[in-house]
């Protein structure tokens, strides 16, 4: 579970989260809606604790993980050796692997440097290194860039499985995304 408590964050004298509150219990996903620049990235941040709060009160899990809107990937290690650093459980090469097809990445990919990879070869990446490590609070922050429309419905359908039992905090700009999540919105 995960509880804000009229939190709030500026940077330096600007306001970017003013007086947040919302909760989000075990198995439920809370979608961060608004427009660019309201918050939402900064929000993900105040949950993982990067950042503390000028004002107010974050409950959260010990244990989490995220995919940031950058990939945040190790250029020159593979996608396996990628995921097992943030896996903080032993895996082996082949449950890596299996995890990494079902979301469309083919195990002769899965081998090469991930600065070799495409953008939504490379996001797959990110998702599955996140979704895999035991988190009781999973940050999603535009998970799905770079994902081509064709294998866009299997990565949802793996992300969904992965995040059963998860607090979840989604931001994605695409509505009808976010709207399978069934999640609660928080206008920000």
């Amino acid at each position: 579970m995960i509880q804000f408590h009229n939190v709030s964050f500026s940077y330096a004298s600007v306001p970017v989260v003013d007086d947040l509150t919302f909760e989000c219990a075990d198995g439920g996903v809370v979608w961060l809606a608004g427009d660019n620049g309201t918050g939402k990235s900064t929000t993900v941040h105040l949950a993982l604790r990067l950042l503390n709060p000028n004002r107010g009160q974050i409950e959260s899990p010990s244990a989490m993980s995220a995919v940031f809107q950058e990939d945040r990937l190790c250029e020159h290690l593979t996608a396996v050796a990628n995921i097992r650093l943030g896996l903080g459980r032993k895996a082996t090469n082949q449950e890596i692997l299996a995890e990494l097809e079902r979301v469309g990445l083919a195990e002769l990919d899965a081998g090469r440097p991930v600065g070799q990879l495409s953008g939504g070869q490379r996001r797959r990446v990110a998702l599955v290194r996140a979704l895999l490590r035991p988190a009781g609070l999973t940050c999603l922050d535009e998970p799905y860039t770079g994902i081509d429309e064709a294998s866009l419905d299997q990565v949802i359908a793996y992300t969904q499985e992965r995040i059963t039992g998860k607090s979840v905090i989604l931001v994605c700009h695409d509505t009808d995304i976010a709207e399978r999540f069934n999640p609660y919105v928080v206008r920000m």
